[in-house]
């Protein structure tokens, strides 16, 4: 099937990316990799589900990332690309995220409470690695520390 595409007001440079683009948007070319779904949950070593935050993994082969958000019962679905599809194969570090806003609030108690050690939110520090199959199930359990009551609000230092 030959295709005749006339473009036209481009520089003779620019022409020539712009038939590459259509003809990728034609034939489905992409440079996505494959993704597996990956479900999991996000829990204390205590037990309890980890209630607020997100996930991320970053491939360590690809630098590709796949997050997600947790949800009460702290599971997750990772998504890379598209809504859920999942996780490219290969090792991924890991990091959990949590966002607690207390500053200005007036008559505010700091807890520690469902909070998680800092530790987990840099892929630095959280030692947390993930490994994604293309085969199998990919369902993820993720243990980790609470937020002790004495550790300082900064930034977490080692």
């Amino acid at each position: 099937m030959a295709t005749n595409l006339r473009v036209t007001g481009i520089r003779r440079g620019s022409r020539e990316i712009v038939v590459v683009a259509c003809l990728c948007l034609l034939t489905g070319c992409s440079d996505r990799h494959k993704t597996y779904p990956v479900h999991g949950k996000v829990q204390f070593k205590s037990g309890g589900p980890v209630r607020v935050g997100t996930i991320e993994l970053k491939s360590r082969e690809h630098d590709i990332q796949a997050r997600g958000t947790l949800n009460t019962d702290g599971t997750f679905k990772l998504t890379t690309y598209e809504d859920g599809d999942g996780a490219i194969a290969g090792k991924h570090g890991c990091v959990v995220v949590q966002f607690v806003m207390a500053e200005g609030i007036q008559g505010h108690r700091p807890s520690t409470i469902g909070v998680i050690d800092r530790r987990y939110n840099s892929y630095a520090t959280s030692g947390l690695e993930i490994e994604i199959s293309p085969k199998g199930k990919n369902e993820i359990t993720i243990e980790v520390e609470g937020l002790r009551a004495s550790q300082p609000d900064g930034p977490h230092k080692h």
